[in-house]
């Protein structure tokens, strides 16, 4: 299977369906993982303001 890779070191190699269903879910974790840290700085930087 060859998989829309640009945004990786590993484009155009060539992958398997559950190596892309994988990195797939991983990189959703890491955005999701992204966002509660950014709302913990945001509370954390309000408490500081207060």
């Amino acid at each position: 299977m060859t998989s829309d890779m640009s945004n990786t070191p590993y484009h155009r190699e060539e992958i398997s369906a559950d190596t892309y269903a994988a990195l797939t879910r991983h990189q959703f974790k890491l955005e999701s993982l992204g966002e509660r840290l950014q709302m913990i700085e945001n509370t954390t930087a309000a408490m500081k303001d207060k």
